[in-house]
């Protein structure tokens, strides 16, 4: 999914869960941010004869540290090529990105299926990420509870777009790029902007494709987009796949409103729970917004401006900017102000992306019999 869902969406959904404002813009947030935190890094606070004191480890999230979308899994296919050599010689060389950030981020697999790599396809609304929500809920009060929520949340929807494919190298993957259509009831712009993306993506990818079949680079941005009406058919296939985004979307928004209010009600039991709108009084606003055509910047519009005229009827949220956590951490740790530092909500999203990751790789997956990483 893309930027619409993961963050106006999911905000809209948690704001209408009762979850106060500033609270909702957190998590949604969070819930974005897996898809844009990209660094990699340690940041020392203070030295002592030249060694580390205390220091705050980065956390990747998005696809790839340092590229994102299509080039994502462009950058991705050329070192996982190259880390295949390094390992054929010396296992310990290289580093298989896909285990450690596609796997339990993007592609949270279904457990569905006989063979090992049938079960790490992505399964929509599966019983493996229920348990991760159930599992997270429990830590809703926690001081990193509102970016666990999101990340949690991006996780969930992710496999309502992702299902299908999985997050690490497989032939399942493999698309016979000839097969993707749009449907004829997208007007002739969306389908000349979608063919001609798809074409462009497919004219790079090539033979790398064939080499490495990672996630749904296949096709392109295709699962990604909530109005598209599309069908393909697997290389080893025989039957064509349709997909229908807008049911899948809705659905997501249905089942992340009532992940949201179970969410409500285990923190806040103070009573600082804001006034709650059930999923059903916005479900007809839910399905024009995400059925609105156009490119991403044109179907965030549509949200804010839903909710500005009060048929998405929550307060409007500040709009999404691309790293404003990581400038208020950055200027913590300039003025090495630990407990600005602490609480800041990049620390706080590094912290529970660090706990979901160990907990998905660690100990949910194995709990069904899967070692991924």
């Amino acid at each position: 999914m893309q930027r619409d869902m993961h963050y106006y969406a999911t905000y809209a959904m948690a704001a209408a869960a009762g979850i106060p404002k500033e609270d909702a813009e957190t998590i949604a947030y969070a819930s974005q941010n897996v898809d844009d935190q990209n660094d990699e890094d340690i940041f020392s606070v203070r030295e002592v004869g030249g060694d580390f004191c205390e220091a705050v480890i980065s956390i990747p999230t998005a696809h790839h540290p340092l590229e994102t979308g299509a080039f994502a899994e462009l950058a991705h296919l050329e070192r996982e090529i190259a880390s295949a050599v390094r390992r054929k010689t010396n296992h310990k060389e290289g580093r298989d990105d896909s285990r450690l950030v596609w796997v339990p981020f993007h592609f949270l697999p279904g457990n569905k299926g006989r063979t090992y790599l049938e079960k790490l396809v992505c399964q929509k609304d599966s019983q493996v990420a229920n348990e991760m929500l159930e599992h997270h809920l429990g830590l809703a009060a926690e001081d990193f509870g509102l970016v666990l929520a999101g990340i949690a949340a991006h996780v969930y929807i992710d496999t309502f777009a992702h299902y299908g494919f999985s997050g690490v190298t497989s032939w399942l993957n493999s698309v016979d790029v000839s097969s993707i259509r749009v449907s004829d009831s997208h007007d002739h712009e969306t389908k000349s902007y979608i063919e001609g993306s798809a074409s462009l993506f497919r004219s790079l990818y090539g033979a790398l494709e064939n080499a490495a079949h990672i996630g749904h680079g296949g096709v392109d941005t295709c699962p990604d987009r909530p109005f598209l009406k599309w069908e393909f058919r697997y290389k080893q296939g025989v039957n064509v796949e349709s997909r229908s985004n807008p049911d899948n979307f809705f659905e997501a928004c249905s089942k992340l409103h009532a992940f949201f209010m179970c969410f409500a009600e285990r923190r806040y039991v103070d009573g600082s729970r804001s006034s709650i709108t059930p999923f059903d009084a916005i479900a007809n606003e839910v399905r024009l917004l995400i059925a609105q055509e156009g490119e991403m910047s044109v179907r965030e519009q549509a949200w804010i401006q839903a909710m500005e005229r009060g048929t998405l009827p929550v307060a409007v949220c500040d709009e999404y900017v691309v790293g404003s956590w990581g400038v208020d951490l950055a200027e913590a740790l300039a003025e090495k102000n630990f407990t600005r530092i602490r609480s800041s909500r990049a620390y706080y999203f590094h912290s529970a992306a660090e706990y979901h990751r160990h907990f998905v790789l660690k100990r949910l997956l194995p709990k069904h019999g899967l070692i991924v990483a």
